[in-house]
């Protein structure tokens, strides 16, 4: 114990359906359907199942919009849709395939119970016959200059299969395993080539192979193979979307063992320029041009609805058909909304590859299942409380080992950690408001560039030292500026759990500095005591508690009493076993540099630790199952306080306390 664990994490991915549907216009689809005397689902079945190729394509159509509601998915799912529709996307007629793929790649994005549905009605069969044909053609896209550049409709149904893929792939483990038996890997690699495949495919391509090759042995042989592709996107340094293929590159290269330690250099120098770039000045210079394409577009939409209302019955059905697909192209304002995603996206991979790379795989591969009750973790420690000795590895704070040179001089000569902090830190309250106005999507995407970043941040602190992290006083002007943060900003639990993380691995630099903290006051204090009271989170509160132990061992005695007071009434209410842990390691950690003989005697501390570890060790037998990898930890904790509890009896002892008990 002593410190946060290192953990290995999973690319955070959000599922992008085809279609954006405005909410209205589902809701009058979904109510006024001309066939709701049978219901929409019943209509759609009826349609799919017509002879007719536009009867086909209107129920593919309303199929899509169907899957906007969460009731409608359910009760599709209850039919044989799923069924009729899988065959289509091997029909001959194109319009009728590229509708199909659009509509079940919607479907997929509803939930991983649904793409593990899709899996179990065979939907694999028809997608991948479909993707073999793509394999074994010397195929290319074609853009159209005069729509945007715009793709034919052959590359739109491989880049709505290939999301398809990605999603039943990333949700239904036995999607990847059938994807393994197939010979499609290598003909998607060409696909990376985003001058002859475009953005779209490039960077949706990308995405897959991120799926496919965690924990993906069969994969790595295959990416080994093809490794120049990957490295010439690592060199890319255009626009925004090529950013994110070079992030996406980066993790690719990440989950294959061999390749992200023979490049982590490498990557690291191309991560760096990725996340060099200040997001919040770029969202703030075109925030406010969005607004001002969006009146244009406006203004745009009733010209052409006037002219719309012109149009007289002799217009040619080409005609028609061109008009229609130019009112479909993004707009100038979709455009720079995708761009800023892309940046987002990008930094927020960047982050977690980062952290990948500095995890440690022992950590993640700990299983603590099978360990019986009375053992210990080789490489946890157990402390002697008479003797102030540790045996086993000393957690308290990482030495920097964990890199080579050449790495942390990277981390450190490129500013990779301050970049980082940089991209962890909140909007303004008015930016905030200016992109929930405009697009809700690329607010989520800026949190979730400030969670990982955060993350990340908590990972290089557990890994690098206190001088490659900036020197004491950055790393405490960190933690106090993520304390303001915490306590100030909007209690989401989703932003304070990797917030308070990151100031406990921060604290933990800080344990030999007790001058930084001379004028922390009771109310200061106070505020942290708050944290845990108020604060349902089990993780949040083990870190606030963890940070408690660590203040105590800087802060003068009154504080130090009132530290230990307040852990001892948490651990007599605490339920959950793991935060029970962390707090009983925090008071243990007081105690390891002075023995703080008043406060023993004047809140009667073996007593009380004596009750709380009784309780602890029959919570922690009835709640193993739950703690899985963690029970080690818990076990090395308890071993400990049964030292612990010997300790402050004898301590009670020689100051004149009640005698000796035996601990059970």
């Amino acid at each position: 114990m002593g410190k946060t664990r290192k953990h290995k994490i999973q690319y955070s991915r959000k599922l992008n359906p085809l279609f954006t549907i405005n909410g209205s216009e589902s809701d009058d689809f979904l109510n006024n359907s001309s066939e709701i005397a049978i219901g929409p689902i019943e209509a759609v079945r009826d349609q799919l199942q017509n002879a007719n190729t536009e009867e086909k394509l209107n129920g593919l159509q309303s199929l899509a919009v169907l899957t906007a509601s969460k009731d409608k998915v359910a009760s599709i799912c209850q039919t044989d849709i799923v069924r009729i529709v899988g065959p289509f996307l091997c029909e001959k007629d194109v319009s009728v395939r590229n509708a199909a793929a659009g509509a079940l790649r919607n479907l997929s994005v509803a939930s991983s119970e649904v793409c593990d549905y899709l899996v179990e009605q065979d939907i694999l069969t028809p997608l991948f016959v479909m993707l073999q044909e793509y394999a074994v053609d010397d195929w290319k896209p074609k853009f159209d200059v005069n729509m945007c550049n715009q793709m034919d409709i052959r590359s739109d149904i491989f880049l709505q299969a290939i999301n398809l893929l990605w999603n039943l792939c990333e949700s239904a483990p036995y999607a990847v395993d059938t994807f393994n038996q197939t010979v499609l890997m290598e003909s998607f690699i060409r696909c990376l080539d985003f001058s002859v495949y475009g953005l779209d495919i490039a960077i949706s391509v990308a995405q897959f192979f991120l799926v496919v090759s965690e924990n993906n042995p069969k994969s790595w042989k295959v990416f080994n193979n093809y490794l120049p592709n990957f490295l010439r996107l690592l060199s890319l340094t255009g626009d925004y979307g090529q950013g994110y293929l070079c992030s996406l590159a980066a993790a690719i290269l990440t989950n294959v063992p061999a390749l992200a330690a023979s490049y982590s250099v490498t990557m690291l120098r191309a991560l760096a320029g990725v996340l060099k770039i200040n997001h919040q000045v770029v969202i703030s210079s075109v925030i406010a041009n969005i607004s001002n394409l969006s009146n244009l577009i406006s203004q745009s939409e009733t010209f052409e609805l006037e002219i719309k209302m012109d149009i007289t019955d002799d217009e040619s059905e080409e005609a028609a058909a061109t008009r229609r697909r130019r009112q479909e192209l993004p707009t100038e304002a979709d455009i720079v909304v995708r761009d800023i995603g892309y940046l987002l996206d990008a930094q927020r991979v960047a982050a977690e590859v980062i952290t990948n790379l500095c995890s440690d795989e022992d950590d993640e591969n700990e299983d603590g299942n099978d360990i019986d009750d009375e053992s210990i973790s080789e490489n946890e420690c157990v402390v002697d409380y008479e003797s102030n000795e540790t045996s086993g590895s000393n957690l308290n704070l990482v030495e920097g080992d964990k890199f080579g040179f050449d790495v942390i001089d990277v981390i450190k000569s490129l500013s990779i950690v301050e970049q980082l902090w940089q991209r962890a830190q909140l909007l303004s309250d008015d930016l905030s408001n200016q992109l929930r106005e405009t697009d809700i999507n690329l607010l989520m995407k800026a949190k979730n560039l400030r969670i990982s970043s955060l993350l990340c941040l908590q990972n290089l602190c557990n890994c690098l030292t206190s001088e490659d992290l900036g020197g004491h006083n950055a790393i405490y002007s960190v933690w106090l500026e993520l304390g303001q943060q915490v306590f100030k900003g909007p209690r989401d639990y989703s932003i304070m759990e990797p917030s308070t993380s990151l100031m406990r691995s921060a604290l933990e630099h800080l344990k030999s500095h007790r001058e930084l903290f001379k004028q922390m006051a009771q109310n200061d204090l106070e505020l942290i005591l708050g944290g845990v009271k108020n604060c349902s989170m089990p993780e949040i509160r083990a870190n606030w508690l963890r940070m408690l132990g660590t203040l105590g061992c800087l802060l003068p005695e009154p504080l130090v009493k009132l530290i230990i007071s307040f852990i001892v009434e948490t651990c007599t209410h605490e339920e959950d076993v793991w935060t029970l842990s962390e707090a009983f390691d925090a008071l243990m950690d007081m105690f390891s540099d002075n023995d703080w003989p008043e406060i023993i005697m004047q809140i009667d501390l073996a007593k009380e630790v004596q009750k709380l570890e009784k309780t602890f060790r029959s919570k922690a037998r009835s709640q193993r199952k739950e703690l899985k990898e963690r029970y080690a930890a818990v076990q090395t904790v308890r071993a400990n306080l049964t030292r612990f509890v010997i300790y402050l009896e004898k301590e009670s002892m020689k100051l004149g306390g009640l005698p000796s008990s035996t601990t059970d």
